[in-house]
């Protein structure tokens, strides 16, 4: 009996609970005149006949709103169009409304216009929200007077024409919805260009004008129409012969073209099931760290896994909510004739900031020269030097566009106070603030402050200690994995790559974080030489790499840069050779947790060498 109440209560409660929804989405079909939409009433907006699309208040902030157009069925209402993203309304007393004369106005809880189209008739309109996700004016004869289309705000619906005075433009970053510093538009030579419009400066990034010009990617600046567009099925066509389907192209799914506040240029397609939307195209030879303006100023970009900005050692971050206003110093750089002895720089290992050159000192410069011109030049906030036996030197007037890969053969080199660069045996080191906010992160980013404390012989203790602990850790849930998966091989025979996937999960712990991006370019794209390759080669050659570096005395190059290396050289040797030790392709052949604290402990360095020589 208590069974059949409680079933009864909860269909009830489920059919309620769907009434109420069905009654809160039911929207309106269109506005008249001298009728309003109202912020505070959430059953106040317009739906498109086939119920795709809904548009009224959409909340952007505490007690701020946006009038935008929106995918009903889309999770947490994916939003494609405002009206007012740069001036939010208040939360209250704030609405919509179509006056008598044809204009439709946004105003704020005082009466205040923030937003209108500015038209006018003298026959009565209406407004209607079409299938299309357009928004319109229409008269009493049909005739629209005013749509939506022709006023994007960072993406593109199926029909709707991107022309020449039309500009997608980016959100200021995730969750921020006023204007970015990225468009998506023609330019003067007829070309789709993507572009950087920042405080500062402003340069195209797509399509590459280095090497490469427009005609190289089958791109033409001769027609001077200046229309692009996208049809349901994801065939999108310019003007400017830009041409490319949607990975799942054909009818079916609903698309927008936006252009994310990361400033990549991506085509959607809608799960209807899920609500979740799947990137489809996006442009090639864009790298998300190379977008240009994307850190700010001294900021730099790296993968982590995902894409993240940095700070150099001594820097800060300014906005934590908005990457692209980037770092500032944390001390004042005073730069005369009688101070450039008291300044020097702060080193950031695969680094590059892109452009803004005072010039090139030439090929076959050394090292020392290259430091010592940027060093006694006041405009000068840093320098590039090339590691490719060339001998390139870049110095930096301003310090933009910085980016961070594994397999870039150039070294950065930032203007500090000579107070804040940590010196260890002659080198100076990679110090950087990682800008994500993540808990894990948060525990190893650098302090505030601009000196530098701790050093000597307690800091390489520590730091060495903190490895130990986190190998050992590492190495112990490893031993227990290895013995689930021992059983694992005897049902399903799949040990061999589970374990070499766990060596992957060693080194990842213990060394650098390598991304993805890095592993690719690593592994060469994860190719066999010989055979027919496969996923377990991955992280064969991720070791094999490693290896190498040993064998090259570049062991400081797998080693994550935050330790700023506060450890003894000799104790890394012996660390990493355990750990390869830990990560041998036999399982029978690595060691057990005993012997690896034996190993450790340094009585039986003998024992490491010959097998590390085995290998």
């Amino acid at each position: 009996m208590e069974l059949l109440l409680l079933t009864l209560f909860l269909t009830l409660f489920s059919a309620l609970s769907v009434s109420s929804t069905q009654t809160i989405v039911q929207g309106f079909p269109t506005l008249t005149p001298q009728t309003s939409l109202s912020v505070e009433k959430e059953t106040d907006f317009l739906i498109s006949p086939n119920r795709t699309f809904s548009s009224g208040f959409y909340k952007v902030g505490t007690n701020a709103f946006c009038f935008s157009i929106w995918f009903t069925n889309s999770l947490n209402k994916t939003v494609v169009w405002m009206a007012n993203r740069d001036r939010p309304v208040n939360g209250k007393q704030s609405q919509l409304t179509l006056r008598k004369s044809g204009n439709l106005v946004l105003t704020d809880a005082g009466g205040s216009v923030m937003w209108a189209t500015d038209t006018f008739s003298q026959g009565q309109v209406e407004v209607r929200l079409l299938d299309t996700g357009n928004l319109v004016l229409v008269t009493n004869s049909e005739n629209v007077i005013w749509q939506s289309f022709d006023y994007p705000t960072d993406t593109l619906l199926p029909t709707q024409l991107l022309v020449r005075n039309t500009t997608l433009v980016s959100m200021r970053g995730r969750g921020a919805y006023l204007s970015g510093y990225y468009k998506f538009k023609f330019d003067d030579n007829n070309v789709l260009n993507l572009i950087y419009d920042g405080p500062m400066i402003s340069s195209i990034y797509w399509p590459s004008t280095l090497r490469e010009t427009v005609f190289y990617f089958g791109r033409t600046p001769y027609n001077s129409s200046r229309v692009a567009f996208f049809n349901e099925r994801g065939r999108f066509r310019s003007s400017d012969n830009l041409k490319f389907n949607a990975s799942n192209f054909g009818v079916g799914p609903k698309r927008r073209l936006m252009l994310d506040y990361d400033g990549i240029l991506r085509l959607y397609s809608l799960d209807g099931a899920t609500g979740l939307w799947e990137v489809t195209w996006q442009p090639g030879g864009v790298d998300v760290c190379k977008v240009q303006g994307l850190c700010g100023p001294y900021g730099f970009c790296r993968y982590n896994p995902l894409p993240t900005c940095s700070c150099p050692y001594g820097f800060y971050r300014i906005d934590l909510s908005d990457w692209s206003k980037g770092c500032s110093p944390r001390f004042n750089l005073t730069c005369n004739s009688t101070t450039t002895n008291q300044l020097d720089f702060v080193m950031i290992p695969n680094m590059d900031y892109y452009g803004y050159d005072l010039n090139t000192y030439g090929l076959g410069l050394s090292f020392e020269s290259c430091r010592n011109a940027c060093l006694i030049d006041c405009k000068c906030q840093g320098f590039v030097y090339s590691l490719d036996g060339k001998g390139e030197c870049f110095p930096k007037r301003t310090l933009l566009n910085g980016f961070q890969m594994l397999d870039l053969s150039r070294v950065a080199h930032v203007k500090v106070p000579r107070d804040i660069v940590i010196s260890h045996k002659g080198k100076v080191l990679n110090t950087t603030s990682d800008l994500n906010c993540s808990a894990a992160e948060v525990m190893v980013s650098s302090g505030g402050g601009s000196g530098i404390s701790g050093g000597g012989e307690d800091t390489k203790r520590n730091g060495f200690m903190k490895l130990l602990i986190s190998f050992v850790g590492s190495a112990a849930i490893i031993e227990m994995v290895c013995i689930g998966l021992g059983w694992w091989f005897v049902l399903r025979k799949h040990v061999h790559e589970e374990l070499v996937n766990m060596g992957y999960i060693v080194l990842a712990l213990g060394f650098k974080r390598f991304t993805y991006a890095e592993l690719k370019r690593a592994t060469l794209n994860f190719k066999q030489e010989i055979g027919k390759g496969g996923e377990e080669n991955e992280y064969n050659r991720l070791v094999q790499f490693v290896r190498q570096k040993i064998k090259q005395d570049m062991l400081v190059e797998v080693i994550d840069p935050r330790l700023n290396h506060a450890y003894s050289d000799g104790k890394l040797e012996t660390l990493v050779k355990v750990a390869l030790m830990c990560v041998g392709e036999d399982c029978d052949t690595r060691p057990a947790m005993s012997k690896v604290v034996e190993l450790l402990s340094g009585d039986d360095e003998k024992n490491i060498d010959d097998k590390e020589g085995d290998n």
